[in-house]
C-alpha cells in the first residue's frame, strides 16, 4: 500500500463520554457506505457488529488510548468490515461537572497473519514435535474453551509448576475474571463458526489467584480432527502500571492545559483541533463546536492573517523551535482582541501539528492608550499654564490701553471692534486652556437638561441659520433632570453644535434628541455631514488636534472632560457622506440625578 493510500484509509470521528457520534470525517461513507449526516447523532455501538460490542464498550471505558482495538463495522448491505481504532481524549471541566469527548482514528484493513488465518491446520502431535512449544510467547490451545495444550512459557505465566498437568482439561473460562467471561465465551462461540476475532486486553487468575493483565489473541485452527481455539497471551502487567502512571501524569497536564488562563490550542492544516475553555471564552464562542475544525484563518483580517502564517510556517519548517508575536484576532461578537502568540511544534496523530498559545494583552493595550493619554493630559495642562502665565498679563495691559485709546479716538470704530473680537479669541483660547492648567470648581445643581438645550439652541439660532443650518429638536417628556453644572453642561452642547454646524458648510440639519428612562439620560447630536473617516476617530479627544484650519484642538478635548466629571459616557458614530451622531449617557443612579 501506497502513503497516500494509507493517508485516505484513515477516518476520524469523535465521541462523547457515552459513545454517541459527534463527528465523524466525510471519507466514512468509502468503507460503510453510511454518509456523515446519517452517523452523526448516533451511537458507535449501532454501527458496530453486535459480537464486537462489548469489547468496543470495554476498550472506550477503559481508556486504553495508548493501544489499537480492532472489531468489526456493519456496512450498509448487511456485512462488516475490520476495522482498527486508536483513541485519543478530550477533558474539560464545566462548573456542571467534568466533560469527556473520545477522539477515535480508525483504519480499515484486512491483515492477514498466521494467528488470523483460519486455514492454519495444526494438530497436537505436530504442535509438539515443530515450534509451538518453544514459542517466546505464551500459547494456549482450546477445543470450546477446554484447554487441550499449552506451550512453556504459557506454563510459566498462569504459574501452573514444571509442566502444563494442571493446565490441560482445564475450562479457560476459569482462569478468567468474571467482567471478561461472556466476552471470552462469545470469541469462542464465533471462532467455532470459523469466523475472526481481533484483539482484546483481559484480566485474567493464575493458578496461585493472582490476578494478571494480558492481551489475547485468538483464532480459528484446526487441531487434530476439531474445531480449536489458538490463544496468544501477552502479559501487559508492566505495561498496564506504566500506563496508569501516564495517564495521571496526562490527567494532571489536561487539568493545567484547561485551567490555565491563557488560551492553549493546537493548529493542523490551518485547522483548529485542540482548544481549552479559556480560548473559547476568549474568541466569545458558545462551545468547542464553533472552534474546532474551523480555520484559524477566519478569526483575523488580512495583514494580520500574513504575520501569523508566517510564525507557523517558520515553526512547521523546523526554520525555528518556537516564534513569538502580537496578533489582533476577531472574536464571534466581531469585536478585536489583541494576544501575544507562542508558537511551539507538536505533533497531531503523527503529523506536523503548531502548539498555540495566546495571551491576551487588550486591557493592557487599553491601559497603554489610557496611560498615554494621560501623559498628554499632563503635558497639556502644563503647557497651558505656561501659555496662560505669559499671555494673559501683557494681554490685560494691551486691552487697558486699547480702551484708553478708543474713547479718545472714535474715528476707527470698525477697527478696534476687529481688535476686540481677536482679543476675546485669545482670552477664549487661555479660557479653554485654564481648564486643563488646573481644577475647576464645579458648581452642582438641579438642571433640567431639556431647558438647558433649549437655552443653547436659541442662543446658536441665528448662527446656524446664516449657515444654512436648521436646529431640530425632538426633547422626551420623562426624566430630564440630573445634578450637574449648568454652566459646563452648556458649554458641553455648545462646542457639539457648534462642530455640527462647520461639519455642514453646504447647509443640513441638526438634529438632538433626548430619551430618559429609569436608569440614563441620554442625549444625541446628529448632522448631516461628510462623517469622520476611522483614522480620525481615534483621535477625537486628543489635545490639540484638530481638522478645522482655526481650530485650536482643545474643545472637544475639554466638552470629554466634562462629560466625565458629570460621570457619563460619550460615543461617536459616523458614515462617510451621511454624517456623525455624537450620543451622551448620563446616569440616573448614583445619586448625580433626580426627580
Amino acid at each position: 500500500m501506497d502513503q497516500q493510500t494509507e493517508e485516505t484509509d484513515y477516518v476520524y470521528t469523535v465521541l462523547n463520554s457515552k459513545g454517541k457520534i459527534l463527528y465523524v470525517s466525510a471519507n466514512a461513507e468509502e468503507f460503510i457506505r453510511s454518509g456523515r449526516e446519517e452517523l452523526i447523532g448516533r451511537y458507535l455501538s449501532d454501527y458496530v457488529h453486535s459480537e464486537d460490542v462489548q469489547a468496543v464498550e470495554s476498550y472506550l471505558q477503559n481508556q486504553h488510548y495508548m493501544f489499537p482495538c480492532s472489531f468489526r463495522m456493519k456496512t450498509k448491505e448487511n456485512g462488516s468490515v475490520w476495522a482498527e481504532a486508536v483513541m485519543d481524549f478530550i477533558r474539560s471541566h464545566k462548573e456542571a461537572g467534568e466533560r469527556e469527548e473520545i477522539v477515535l482514528k480508525i483504519t480499515f484493513s484486512d491483515p492477514e497473519d498466521a494467528l488470523s488465518n483460519p486455514s492454519t491446520l495444526l494438530d497436537e502431535e505436530t504442535a509438539e514435535k515443530m515450534f509451538l512449544n518453544h514459542l517466546p510467547s505464551p500459547l494456549i490451545i482450546t477445543v470450546k474453551g477446554v484447554i487441550h495444550f499449552a506451550n512453556k512459557e504459557a506454563v510459566a505465566l498462569l504459574k501452573a509448576g514444571a509442566n502444563d498437568a494442571r493446565l490441560i482439561g482445564l475450562n479457560s473460562l476459569e482462569l478468567i475474571q468474571e467482567d471478561y467471561k461472556e466476552i471470552f465465551r462469545n470469541r469462542i462461540e464465533r471462532l467455532q463458526k470459523g469466523a475472526r476475532a481481533g484483539v482484546t486486553e483481559q484480566i485474567w487468575h493464575r493458578l496461585d489467584g493472582t490476578p494478571i493483565e494480558l492481551e489475547v489473541k485468538t483464532s480459528s485452527i484446526q487441531y487434530g480432527k476439531e474445531h480449536a481455539e489458538l490463544v496468544v497471551l501477552l502479559d501487559i502487567s508492566a505495561r498496564k502500571r506504566f500506563q496508569k502512571i501516564l495517564q495521571k501524569s496526562r490527567e494532571r497536564y489536561q487539568r493545567l492545559i484547561q485551567n490555565s488562563l491563557d488560551t492553549i490550542a493546537v493548529i493542523h492544516n490551518d485547522k483548529w483541533v485542540f482548544i481549552n475553555e479559556s480560548g473559547v471564552r476568549l474568541f466569545r464562542a458558545s462551545g468547542y463546536q464553533d472552534m474546532l475544525g474551523k480555520s484559524y484563518t477566519r478569526f483575523m483580517k488580512e495583514d494580520q492573517l500574513i504575520h501569523a502564517q508566517t510564525l507557523i510556517r517558520e515553526v512547521l519548517t523546523g526554520q525555528s523551535d518556537s516564534r513569538v508575536g502580537e496578533v489582533e484576532w476577531k472574536t464571534y461578537e466581531n469585536q478585536l482582541i489583541f494576544t501575544e502568540m507562542v508558537c511551539i511544534p507538536t505533533s497531531y496523530f503523527g503529523e506536523p501539528a503548531v502548539q498555540v498559545i495566546l495571551r491576551d494583552l487588550t486591557e493592557k493595550k487599553k491601559t497603554e492608550e489610557l496611560m498615554l493619554q494621560s501623559e498628554k493630559l499632563s503635558v497639556a495642562g502644563q503647557l497651558a499654564a505656561g501659555i496662560a502665565h505669559e499671555i494673559r498679563n501683557p494681554l490685560t495691559a494691551i486691552k487697558g490701553f486699547l480702551q484708553l485709546m478708543k474713547t479718545k479716538d472714535t474715528s476707527n470704530d470698525e477697527y478696534f471692534k476687529i481688535v476686540f473680537g481677536e482679543l476675546d479669541r485669545i482670552e477664549l483660547i487661555l479660557s479653554e486652556l485654564l481648564v486643563l492648567a488646573k481644577p475647576q470648581t464645579s458648581m452642582f445643581t438641579k438642571t433640567n437638561l431639556n431647558l438647558l438645550i433649549h437655552e443653547v439652541t436659541t442662543l446658536l439660532e441665528t448662527q446656524a441659520n446664516l449657515n444654512g443650518v436648521y436646529i431640530k429638536t425632538s426633547l422626551t417628556n420623562e426624566n430630564s433632570n440630573l445634578y450637574g453644572d449648568p454652566n459646563q453642561l452648556k458649554q458641553v452642547f455648545i462646542n457639539l453644535i457648534k462642530n455640527a454646524i462647520d461639519a455642514m458648510p453646504n447647509g443640513g440639519s441638526v438634529k438632538i434628541n433626548t430619551s430618559g428612562s429609569s436608569d440614563e439620560i441620554v442625549v444625541t447630536v446628529q448632522d448631516e455631514g461628510e462623517g469622520i473617516s476611522e483614522s480620525i476617530l481615534k483621535r477625537m479627544g486628543d489635545p490639540f488636534f484638530t481638522t478645522k484650519e482655526k481650530g485650536t484642538g482643545l474643545g472637544l478635548m475639554i466638552t470629554y472632560k466634562i462629560i466625565e466629571n458629570h460621570f457619563g459616557k460619550v460615543t461617536i458614530a459616523s458614515e462617510k457622506g451621511k454624517g456623525t451622531t455624537f450620543t451622551i449617557c448620563f446616569p440616573t443612579k448614583g445619586g448625580r440625578s433626580v426627580r
